[in-house]
């Protein structure tokens, strides 16, 4: 568990402080912007435990705070119509969508499952960030039966007028049902866009890196190979395919191996509004899995809300 609190407040610190932290105490505003703007007050939580109107109306914006620039949102009111202390995102920056669902079912059975995601991106002077945090946990029974937290940061250099790019990538794992307590991931390389129109875009990715499994039995430094293939299509107007897989075998030896196949199909219901429903599914294989099997496959229909 606290592998994932880690990731999560890394994502938070690089998403809302981009240029350096700051530090917030009770009754002083929580600043999560690069030019010093103020994004919530924490609430007087003494005063609200006699009255919860007036600690909780400390929270609306008022006369006394500046308000932030129209092109920034506050991602639950936006949606929600009600105003609660939440992190804004810059949409002049920053790109990207939030996913979350969930389900489950008591009485003769009792299952439940929640999955949440964050995509974001954003341009940068030599080409483009890119975040992507994955959560999923799942119990039936009573018993936890899935429990993952994947948290990737890759950049890609672009060059005008060329469609060859290089790419870097850093990647943690926490999984409770694998062998280890935490496997860490980086490698780059090079990679080239060799169908490129309004319809179709395909490249593929070679190059070399690393990965090491912490707090497993062997926790040697395995250098990797990477081989990638990445097809993004506009099947029409409203409905888009992604499709992302990479292959990274041990350069010792190619029969020690793993595969990462994601592929999404996303449908958009509301335009105007940034709202889409998201059909995937993530397949994760290891070719050296321990005491475990070998093949973890996650699948997920949420709705997508796009920043």
């Amino acid at each position: 568990m606290s592998s994932q609190i880690r990731l999560v407040a890394i994502l938070l610190m690089i998403i809302a402080c981009p240029s350096g932290g700051t530090t917030a105490s009770a009754q002083e505003p929580i600043l999560l912007h690069p030019q010093g703007k103020e994004a919530i007050y924490s609430p007087d939580w003494n005063r609200g435990v006699r009255n919860l109107a007036p600690s909780f109306n400390r929270l609306k914006p008022g006369e006394h705070r500046r308000p932030f620039p129209e092109e920034e949102i506050d991602v639950v009111s936006e949606n929600i119509g009600l105003w609660i202390p939440t992190i804004r995102v810059d949409k002049t920056v920053w790109d990207g969508t939030i996913e979350f669902g969930g389900n489950g079912t008591t009485g003769n059975t009792s299952t439940s499952r929640l999955f949440a995601s964050v995509e974001l991106e954003r341009d940068t002077r030599k080409g483009e960030l890119e975040i992507d945090l994955d959560y999923v946990r799942s119990k039936a029974g009573g018993v936890v039966n899935k429990h993952h937290t994947l948290f990737d940061v890759g950049h890609q250099w672009l060059k005008d007028g060329s469609n060859l790019s290089w790419f870097a990538e850093l990647g943690l794992e926490f999984d409770e049902f694998r062998p280890f307590d935490l496997r860490l991931t980086a490698n780059g390389g090079i990679q080239k866009l060799f169908v490129d129109n309004e319809v179709t875009q395909l490249s593929w990715r070679f190059g070399a890196g690393m990965s090491q499994e912490i707090g497993a039995v062997e926790d040697n430094v395995i250098p990797e190979a990477v081989f990638g293939l990445i097809l993004e299509k506009q099947l029409t107007s409203r409905q888009l395919l992604k499709v992302d897989f990479d292959y990274f075998p041990d350069w010792s030896n190619f029969t020690e191996f793993r595969l990462e196949a994601e592929g999404s199909w996303r449908f958009i219901l509301d335009e105007d509004h940034g709202w889409s429903l998201k059909l995937s599914a993530l397949d994760r294989y290891d070719s050296t899995p321990g005491q475990n099997r070998p093949n973890d496959f996650t699948y997920s229909l949420v709705l997508l809300w796009e920043i």
